[in-house]
């Protein structure tokens, strides 16, 4: 038979285990019922989730957010019940997992090349030459579409322009008509003297004998020369206003290239201010006018106007008349 003494020392002997707390979770479910708070108080307080408040109490943290709005939790739980926030959240460490060990990646730079100012001189040379290519592209563009826009004038173009512009460019184109009846009344007038010339007596040769020549009589021989100078002039000048002929007058200092049909250069050089050229050829005629704005064009007797030709980068004309 044992001892009831020796019962009781036997289960004064055995240890018991410690009771140790884990989380803040008990000492918050604690003070809630501590305040007669349920856990829907709460939750609407915190503005959070029952679930959530409930997760709280019972330390299961993968209901609720963790890191930085866990702690975030604790604390405003803890302020609502008016219990020190600062054990609460010691505990609340201890009892989270320890998070993972960070690991540093290292990559080698030995290989990695750094820009030095070589290659920076390279790059800036590089867009350099880039920005000089891209200019000239742009000029040969530019000059290229002016050759792209040489417009033709069809003769009866220039007829319907010769209406409209009949009174704005009459007096400019009136003077060559007058010069031309001046000259040919200069030239009749000269020929009417040599015409009205007394003619010197003249007595009869003597009879020679058939084999001997016959010479003409001088003063026939002298009126032929007069007669065909009066008859020259008229027709030089229609010649200057016929048909396939160009006329270029010049109130500045002006150069031109001009061909006919046949590819023949009709002219190339610089022309003074004041000067006429008067070309001939077969048509159609390509003409490039520098300084075209002091330039006047006739074509088979009408006026050409210029404008519609000019470029605007150089003020140059260029144009064929067919």
């Amino acid at each position: 038979m044992t001892d009831p003494q020796d019962n009781n020392f036997g289960e004064i002997a055995e240890p018991k285990p410690a009771q140790t707390e884990s989380g803040p979770g008990q000492s918050l479910r604690a003070g809630r019922l501590e305040r007669g708070l349920s856990i829907e108080d709460i939750a609407r307080q915190l503005r959070l989730s029952v679930r959530q408040v409930t997760a709280l109490e019972e330390d299961d943290y993968s209901k609720v957010a963790s890191g930085t709005f866990l702690r975030g939790f604790v604390r405003n739980y803890a302020k609502l019940l008016q219990m020190d926030a600062a054990p609460l959240l010691q505990r609340l460490e201890q009892s989270l997992p320890p998070p993972p060990p960070t690991q540093t990646i290292s990559y080698p730079i030995e290989g990695i090349p750094f820009p030095s100012n070589r290659d920076h001189g390279k790059r800036n040379l590089i867009i350099g030459v880039a920005i000089v290519l891209a200019l000239l592209l742009l000029v040969y563009e530019i000059y290229r579409g002016s050759e792209a826009n040489i417009e033709k004038a069809p003769s009866g173009n220039v007829e319907s322009r010769v209406e409209t512009e009949q009174t704005s460019d009459a007096s400019l184109f009136e003077a060559p008509p007058e010069i031309t009846a001046d000259g040919a009344d200069i030239a009749a007038s000269a020929g009417r003297p040599a015409a009205s010339e007394p003619k010197p007596d003249v007595q009869p040769p003597p009879v020679r004998s058939a084999s001997s020549p016959v010479v003409p009589a001088a003063p026939q021989a002298a009126q032929q020369p007069a007669a065909s100078r009066s008859a020259d002039a008229p027709s030089r000048e229609l010649a200057d206003e016929g048909p396939g002929v160009v006329r270029l007058i010049f109130e500045g200092e002006s150069w031109v290239e001009a061909r006919d049909g046949k590819g023949r250069l009709l002219l190339s050089r610089v022309n003074a201010r004041g000067t006429e050229q008067v070309l001939r050829g077969t048509p159609p005629f390509s003409l490039k006018i520098g300084n075209a704005a002091e330039v006047k064009l006739v074509y088979n007797s009408n006026p050409v106007d210029l404008t519609p030709h000019i470029n605007v980068y150089g003020g140059t004309a260029r144009l064929s008349l067919e």
